[in-house]
């Protein structure tokens, strides 16, 4: 049973990251027998965990027609904004008084590395990073619970944000300077200049979204 369960998890954040990351697209039709194959894994796995992304809202199931990738919806997308803008305010408030410097080098290396992805294009990279520097501060803050909880409120906002990436109309070189602001802002104890990056930074997406439904409209609901 053990095992079983092992397989079940396994199969469940493969395909939870297929989807994270665009590699199944938004409305595309789910074949259990593809994924069995791609993934390796048995038939009772992948449909145990086909079962728990439907329940998350990730795939959606359309009578006599089979799975599909449930398209982005927006308004998920706006709402975990404003949960994630207002709890990652008041969690970097409580992160800066508490930051060391050993702390705060680690939060420049992650940038650094960042800019070598930016200049490569390399998006998966660099989605992974832009997760690590903000979990950084609710590690600092001791609130990696709230992180944890974040990421089944954030599904629909981080679907969108790792698009964004994709979409070549819209820069990377904002998010790097974000970044870089808050950190001299954390580094000069500023609480309330720290509160005005992470809101503009994160309200980044009410622009994106013009952009990419232009390009990608199918990928929206």
């Amino acid at each position: 049973m053990a095992e079983l369960g092992n397989f079940q998890d396994e199969a469940y954040v493969a395909i939870q990251k297929k989807i994270m990351h665009i590699e199944l697209k938004p409305g595309e039709r789910i074949i259990k027998k593809e994924l069995e194959q791609a993934l390796g894994i048995g038939a009772t796995p992948v449909r145990e965990a086909i079962l728990r992304l439907r329940r998350e809202g990730l795939l959606s199931v359309l009578p006599q027609s089979g799975t599909f990738v449930s398209r982005i919806n927006l308004e998920e997308v706006y709402q975990a904004r404003f949960v994630r803008e207002n709890i990652e305010k008041l969690v970097i408030a409580e992160a800066i008084p508490k930051t060391t410097t050993e702390q705060l080098s680690e939060l420049r290396k992650i940038i650094s590395l960042q800019e070598v992805y930016l200049n490569s294009n390399d998006y998966d990279s660099f989605f992974n990073l832009d997760e690590k520097f903000h979990k950084l501060f609710y590690v600092i803050a001791h609130k990696e619970f709230v992180w944890n909880w974040l990421q089944i409120v954030n599904l629909q906002f981080n679907r969108f944000r790792y698009l964004r990436l994709e979409v070549a109309d819209l820069d990377w070189k904002q998010i790097f300077n974000d970044h870089s602001a808050l950190i001299e802002a954390v580094a000069k104890k500023q609480i309330t200049q720290a509160a005005e990056i992470t809101g503009q930074h994160l309200h980044m997406v009410d622009a994106d979204v013009k952009v990419a439904q232009k390009i990608h409209p199918d990928y929206f609901e």
